[in-house]
């Protein structure tokens, strides 16, 4: 059972954190100020998770625990809670490692979520440990992963927090408030992404397995069409999605059982891979066809793949031809088809342009209809 650690100087907030935490199936301790909390670090070791409000009554804040758990436990996810967020605060939660930085009033939404994540990663960070690779590989995968960690998490901590101090302590109107709900639905994608890329290892171990539940697969395409419609755009590149034969309608749904985190990625590097490639002022498709037994998924556009790479395009670091480009995307994309049991392929040519292929295959007794009614 994961050790979720409670620090606030408010006895009701306290109170409703432990309440949602207990009823998450963690164990739950909690602290009034920075006395007690190391009193309560004093007698208890190996937390997973410590939730701490930056502000505490008494000489220490929360700044000087969070400091304590960096060096006492080192893997340890560190949740920094302010009522009075500043980009100095954030920077300085950052120094010190902390896992995420939230804004009161938390959601609650919000902080099971960032609960879970933060559980997840101490399990992940517990897993490299204990694990018998060489010296060596282990070196490199913590490198790659803390710069992917700290670098990614640092900007998007930055975006989250100065989205929030704008839609919460500014007057926006109708058009700018839109603006900065697409700002908080990029963040949080990209964030979905940068855990999936730290996930990487454990979708290349054959005896990992995703935790699957039933979604809308449909919205899913909408939303990296959304997601990406700023890139589109620079390209004058139009995004068109047809669910069997007809451009999808906002009351068509097709849900599938799966890992949606894990295909939200993989749908947005196919799709960001075909804006990239596609010619200017031309068309990316994306056609979707419901079949008795499998969802079939296109994604098309007029560019062609280039020769040297066509046979090793979902390989890992495969690339040609992108700045910065990691060559991950499409083996990611590749991990996460081949979890759900599917099959992905490309077909490339001068005349035809570039297609991929997505097959996912219904789990048996599944059977979905147009309108996804079981």
């Amino acid at each position: 059972m994961a050790k979720i650690l409670i620090v606030d100087d408010e006895e009701e907030i306290r109170k409703a954190y432990g309440l949602l935490v207990s009823g998450m199936g963690y164990e739950v301790f909690m602290a009034k100020d920075s006395e007690e909390a190391k009193s309560v670090l004093l007698s208890e070791k190996d937390f997973d998770v410590a939730l701490i409000d930056r502000v505490l009554p008494g000489e220490e804040d929360g700044m000087a625990i969070l400091e304590l758990l960096r060096i006492s436990q080192p893997l340890c996810q560190n949740v920094l809670v302010s009522g009075y967020p500043t980009f100095d605060s954030a920077s300085e939660a950052l120094r010190l490692s902390a896992f995420d930085y939230l804004t009161k009033p938390v959601q609650k939404d919000q902080l099971s979520r960032v609960i879970r994540e933060a559980v997840k990663e101490k399990r992940r960070q517990e897993e490299v440990q204990d694990s018998e690779k060489s010296r060596k590989d282990y070196e490199q995968l913590k490198t790659k992963q803390d710069m992917l960690q700290h670098d990614m998490r640092s900007l998007l901590l930055g975006i989250t927090g100065f989205c929030n101090l704008l839609v919460s302590r500014t007057l926006l109107d109708e058009t700018q408030m839109e603006y900065m709900r697409q700002i908080q639905q990029c963040t949080l994608q990209l964030e979905a992404m940068v855990n999936t890329y730290l996930d990487i290892n454990n979708l290349e171990k054959e005896s990992f397995h995703i935790e699957k539940s039933s979604f809308d697969i449909l919205e899913v395409l909408r939303q990296s069409r959304k997601a990406l419609r700023f890139l589109a755009d620079e390209k004058n590149v139009d995004i068109s999605l047809m669910f069997d034969r007809k451009v999808v309608a906002k009351n068509d749904v097709l849900y599938f059982e799966g890992n949606r985190m894990f295909l939200q990625n993989a749908i947005n590097n196919i799709l960001k891979n075909a804006i990239e490639a596609s010619p200017q002022d031309q068309k990316v498709e994306i056609k979707i066809t419901n079949s008795e037994n499998a969802i079939l998924i296109g994604v098309h556009n007029w560019g062609t793949v280039p020769k040297e790479i066509r046979t090793k395009f979902f390989e890992k670091y495969s690339s040609s031809g992108k700045k910065g480009g990691l060559g991950l995307g499409t083996y990611m994309a590749d991990l996460v088809v081949k979890a759900h049991n599917g099959q992905i392929s490309i077909e490339t040519s001068e005349q035809m342009g570039t297609d991929v292929l997505i097959m996912l295959p219904f789990p048996k007794k599944q059977g979905l209809n147009r309108k996804g009614k079981l």
